[in-house]
């Protein structure tokens, strides 16, 4: 605007210049004629008048004409308005200064001059303003195309103008600093920043942070600026720059941050190798895992740690399948940096970028080495014996399976022994496990070097072995060698514990395909034949056979069915009366069991208490037997017969299952007397476990039941342990009443133990008298109380009534 005005005023003041008078073409020497023109308001116009004459109108026409007056009025140059009416009324003459008009021309050149200089100045100055006007512009644009916000601080008044605001809403009431709505935990951080900025001691300013939003959310906002004023001291008065919302990007950084945490942190081994298979980085646990670390491994090929035979072959197939199908998992061998295989579980993965190009592969792998190890580990647990090393039961059951199938193929036989120790339970039991573990290892070592080299042999579990022998020749001249290189292994004792000790083996043999085609019955029939070695005496090896099959077969439905008899009411027990030789009276009775079973038929005690005992049915049966006996021994007291007693056998499995408790539960449903009750035990029973019977018979003593060793004489007989036993009555074996006579040997032994026993107090009783002989021989030699067939078979209960409430005598025979 001021450079418009300056070209008008300029224009204004040519003019007056230029024209200020009349301009005539014809010269005279000292005046021009000049009019003055009325215009309207017969005014004067403005720089005309300066001396007036008047003309006749005629004469001025005339000198116009001819003379080609020019009137050029003021107004009249600047409007050139024609439609002004023109009156000649005066006239008006001035003198014209050749040196005027050249000071005229200089000044009209200069102003002229001037015009262009303040022309081409705006021109300039314009120009300058547009370009400010598009900087601004594209300032605005690429504030706007980049989200960016502008923001202009007073630090004297602590306020801020901001454009392009991020959030209008969140900004426009608060012209104020950000410090107010930052994030208690940015706030010390952004403070520390701005102020080593405004003194000096960084060149900007940059920080990130967090604004609490409208909505209570925070919104990260990243901020860069710099002082650009100060006042006279130096000092910051006003600070500028541009703010940008980074939420979006913080959450990528910490996406990619927990990402990168997960991956240093977890104890999976991770290698990142481009398409060449050319590592570019791993994480620690790679470094932890190998040894190796990262530096060393980079530029390195994928798959060089995998180690083996076929180590190349290995990597191809890996890359082939990466190649077809962009994934591949298995276990590899890996080497470490001290050398040491790694066994590795690796699976090898193709990701891609967001193009879906220039992929990269990632392999995750762990160290299942100690994994591997346990497996192991479980595996010889699962499969072989760990106290002699020796294949288990189950390893012994896929062994036999494999060679059955070899033998099938090949057409050829095989055998399988089953051997089983000699008395091992009473070394176990009287020596400690400790020694009978001792002797488990060396019987191992020994059937290893008694057997060929191709042979198996396994531990099936306490001291049963078995051993499968294959590509047998001759069928049983194979298995004989080998049977009899076992017993002759065996004849050596076994040092333990820096004692000897005999050991014997008991072996049954079956044969394939003779005797079974499979390796469950086959190793049925050889557990078959191995007892009968034992019936046989043991020390000695007997072969299936299909009379052994019937006998095992029979003992089989026996165990199976003692389960059932006393809850099917199968079992009954008859009494046999036990004589007085002073007083020739019924002084009790022994209650012996029997059993009839609906599928077997009757069953001697002989065959089936050996396997009750055996399988464990022997203590509820037992139990039944004590309570039955009691009860009725307190139906014949109640009758008035309370001198009688009652005797009944326990077995050894009966003293290790709280016997106590069972005794006085059956005294106590009876209301019985204990000293009423007799219990006999064998002396084989005792000696099987002398420590732990030594202890039930004081307990069951404290009872006041009488204690009576049966069998004496047949078993391992042990004074010393006799002396510590607190037993009442000592009976004397069948075998030895049996062999009565003038000049038998058994003699002496019946009166030596008869002596015996009356130096320790014992009242003696003989069983199995069964002739006339027997019963003066006992009497004769002082013989307490007698029981056999020579007095009375065992009888029913009704039988036994009659029996002591009979006239006739009580004894038959002479006493």
């Amino acid at each position: 605007m001021p450079q418009v005005l300056s070209l008008t005023l300029f224009c204004i003041m040519l003019c007056c210049i230029l024209f200020s008078g009349s301009v005539i073409a014809e010269q005279k020497p000292h005046s021009i004629l000049i009019n003055q023109v009325e215009l309207g308001v017969e005014q004067v116009l403005p720089y005309c008048p300066v001396s007036v004459s008047q003309l006749p109108d005629s004469e001025l026409s005339k000198y116009i004409s001819h003379n080609q007056l020019v009137y050029a009025p003021l107004f009249y140059a600047i409007t050139n308005n024609e439609g002004f009416p023109l009156q000649l009324k005066s006239y008006i003459t001035r003198d014209i200064n050749p040196y005027l008009w050249a000071f005229r021309i200089i000044l009209a050149i200069f102003l002229i001059r001037l015009m262009v200089k303040l022309k081409n100045r705006h021109k300039k100055e314009k120009s300058i303003q547009s370009s400010i006007r598009l900087s601004e512009e594209r300032l605005k644009l690429a504030l706007w195309a980049s989200g960016d916000g502008m923001w202009d601080w007073n630090i004297i008044e602590n306020s801020v103008f901001r454009t392009n605001i991020i959030n209008p809403k969140l900004f426009s009431e608060n012209n104020k600093t950000l410090l107010c709505i930052m994030h208690p935990e940015d706030k010390p951080r952004v403070q520390k920043q701005l102020e080593a900025h405004l003194s000096g001691e960084s060149r900007y300013f940059e920080a990130e942070y967090r604004i609490k939003q409208k909505d209570n959310t925070w919104m990260w906002l990243l901020d860069r600026g710099k002082v650009v004023e100060f006042d006279t001291k130096d000092q910051p008065i006003r600070m500028s720059g541009t703010h940008q919302d980074i939420t979006s990007r913080k959450i990528v950084e910490n996406d990619l941050k927990l990402s990168s945490q997960v991956l240093n942190s977890i104890n999976e081994a991770v290698i990142v190798a481009n398409t060449d298979y050319i590592i570019t980085s791993v994480n620690p646990a790679f470094t932890r895992i190998t040894g190796f670390s990262k530096e060393e491994m980079i530029g390195k090929h994928f798959l060089h740690l995998i180690i083996g035979t076929n180590c190349e072959n290995a990597q191809q197939k890996v890359e082939q399948q990466l190649v077809q199908h962009d994934h591949w998992v298995g276990e590899v061998s890996l080497n470490s940096r001290s050398k040491q295989c790694i066994l590795a579980w690796l699976e090898v993965n193709k990701v891609f970028d967001q193009q879906q190009e220039h992929g990269h592969f990632v392999g995750v792998f762990s160290d299942i080495t100690s994994r591997k190890q346990s497996e192991e580990k479980l595996r010889l647990l699962a499969n072989f014996d760990p106290l002699t090393g020796l294949p288990n039961r189950s390893l012994f059951h896929d062994n036999l399976a494999e060679a059955i199938r070899r033998a099938d193929i090949a057409h050829q036989s095989m055998a399988i022994l089953f051997i089983d120790l000699d008395h091992f339970k009473f070394i176990n039991d009287s020596m400690g496990h400790h020694i009978g573990d001792q002797l488990l290892k060396q019987v191992s070592s020994r059937l290893l070097k008694a057997v060929r080299s191709d042979d198996t042999v396994a531990r099936l579990g306490g001291d049963e072995f078995t051993i499968i022998l294959e590509n047998c020749g001759q069928k049983r001249t194979s298995s004989e060698v080998v049977a009899n290189n076992i017993i002759n292994a065996f004849k050596a004792p076994f040092v333990l514990d820096r004692k000897l000790f005999n050991v014997s083996p008991s072996i049954g043999v079956s044969l394939y395909p003779e005797d079974a085609h499979n390796s469950d019955d086959l190793l049925k029939y050889a557990d078959t034949a191995m007892y009968y070695a034992k019936s046989m005496g043991r020390d000695n090896f007997q072969f299936y056979s299909q009379s052994l099959n019937e006998t095992r077969s029979r003992q089989l439905q026996i165990e199976a069915n003692l389960k059932q008899a006393i809850k099917n009411n199968e079992m009954s027990i008859v009494y046999q009366p036990k004589f007085s030789l002073t007083s020739r009276k019924i002084i009790g009775f022994e209650a012996l069991l029997r059993w009839r079973s609906q599928e077997l038929g009757e069953i001697s005690p002989d065959e089936f208490i050996p396997i009750a005992e055996d399988s464990g049915s022997i203590v509820p049966i037992g139990q039944w037997v004590l309570e039955q006996a009691c009860l009725q021994l307190a139906q014949w007291h109640q009758q008035g017969l309370t001198h009688l007693t009652m005797a009944v056998n326990l077995s050894a499995k009966q003293l290790n299952n709280d016997i106590c408790s069972v005794i006085e539960i059956a005294l106590g449903i009876s209301n019985l007397p204990s000293r009423s009750l007799e219990l006999e035990i064998t002396e084989s029973a005792i000696m099987n476990h002398p420590t732990d019977s030594t202890r039930a018979l004081n307990q069951m003593k404290k009872l006041g039941v009488i204690l009576a060793i049966d069998d004496f004489g047949t078993g391992y007989s042990s004074l010393s342990y006799l002396n510590r036993f607190p037993f009442d009555t000592l009976k004397i074996d069948r075998e030895f009443v049996s062999d009565i006579d003038d000049n038998s040997n058994e003699n002496k032994i019946i009166i030596a133990i008869i002596g015996l026993a009356k130096i320790l107090n014992l009242n003696v009783i003989a069983e199995g008298v069964e002739n006339e002989q027997q019963m003066a021989f006992l009497k004769q030699h002082h013989c307490d109380q007698v029981q056999g067939y020579l007095l009375s078979r065992p009888l029913s209960v009704e039988s036994c009534s009659r029996l002591i409430f009979a006239d006739t005598p009580t004894m038959v025979g002479s006493l």
